[in-house]
């Protein structure tokens, strides 16, 4: 049994309380992940470790102890393997994969990708993920296609071959030879990890004071680390094609109404990545598409809706990432406090004090 964990330090329901993240809990084959006190719960003893939520969560903040999507993609890279299974490969469901990383093993690989769904049939996890894999393959290929990349990925039923008695030999003698001290130690760890998985009453998740310090480290998450390094290897298209934003759903571009805004500063403290950034002063506020996870949490804290989603997405963004900056502020110091606040015409005094120097008037009767 494969142990599933949660960071909760990553988790975009952790960083913001406003949050409507349920990429997980949807995902999730068996329903055992719900939302309980805001933040993501599950029972592991329901667990089935196919990892869908590791896929389907925009941070990245669920692990399996015994799988690695990065790890996979590079193995099998260095294979010479035509098709992937779930039966034959140390992959848990096919499902266990996101849309960026079977686009990055497209980009990255030299052979066309091959899903092989041919055991998804027996396997009733499968029959609940297959919906997934396939929209994820077509939107994988509606990119592919869109970036001018002459590659696709298939997911189609492959007839397994019997294999031959010397086949089996020379395979159980290969298993026999690489059987070490240190392999041993890996299952006793397995068969540890799955002991302490055997719980069935509901792991609620809280975040300790560690978890809060770690909050304010803007992490990018492996996955678009290595699609960063897949997007250098395709090549630049002779022209940038300009999608409907419904049709990718990992990264976006947005819009900032300059009038509606209030310079809060919440979207750009509270955006996991760093995609949206500002300086000391807040005179700006900047956006970095590439980095942009499509979480949703800096449009769940904009009171006003200032920031919104563009209906479009040029993918220029993955080719040639460049970081923009969505709105300019004019930025003063305050007469009465000396801080520094976005100015828009008046007296010079920030909102704090005004504020204050209204209560206070009022208090005293003064018009």
């Amino acid at each position: 049994m494969s142990l599933l964990t949660l960071d909760i330090s990553k988790c975009v329901r952790t960083t913001n309380k406003f949050s409507e993240c349920i990429e997980c809990v949807t995902a999730c084959p068996v329903e055992t992940i719900v939302i309980s006190e805001q933040l993501p719960s599950f029972v592991p003893n329901d667990c089935v470790g196919c990892g869908g939520c590791l896929s389907a969560c925009p941070s990245s903040a669920y692990a399996l102890d015994d799988f690695s999507a990065v790890n996979f993609i590079f193995s099998y890279l260095e294979t010479e393997k035509e098709s992937i299974s779930c039966k034959e490969d140390a992959i848990p469901c096919l499902a266990a994969l996101s849309v960026e990383e079977i686009l990055s093993m497209s980009l990255l690989s030299d052979k066309e990708i091959l899903f092989d769904k041919a055991h998804c049939s027996e396997c009733e996890i499968a029959k609940t993920n297959l919906s997934i894999i396939e929209g994820r393959v077509e939107e994988v290929n509606f990119l592919l296609e869109a970036m001018d990349v002459k590659k696709s990925v298939r997911f189609e039923i492959i007839e397994s071959q019997e294999s031959s008695n010397e086949d089996e030999k020379t395979n159980r003698r290969d298993f026999l030879a690489k059987a070490s001290v240190s392999g041993a130690i890996k299952v006793k760890q397995k068969f540890d990890n799955s002991v302490e998985a055997l719980d069935e009453d509901l792991k609620e998740h809280k975040a300790s004071a560690k978890d809060i310090q770690n909050i304010r480290n803007k992490v990018v998450p492996d996955r678009r680390k290595l699609l960063k390094m897949a997007m250098k290897r395709a090549g630049i298209p002779e022209n940038y094609h300009i999608i409907e934003s419904e049709n990718i759903s990992f990264i976006s571009q947005k819009v900032l109404d300059e009038e509606s805004c209030t310079n809060c500063q919440m979207c750009y403290r509270i955006c996991p990545t760093g995609a949206l950034s500002s300086d000391k002063y807040g005179s700006f506020i900047a956006f970095d598409a590439f980095n942009c996870i499509k979480c949703a949490s800096c449009h769940d804290v904009c009171e006003p809706n200032s920031l919104t989603l563009k209906t479009t997405f040029n993918l220029q963004e993955l080719f040639k990432p460049e970081q923009e900056k969505l709105v300019n502020f004019s930025v003063k110091r305050c007469n009465e406090c000396s801080m520094p606040f976005v100015y828009r015409g008046g007296e010079v005094m920030c909102m704090r004090c005004r504020i204050e120097e209204e209560e206070a008037n009022e208090l005293w009767g003064i018009k």
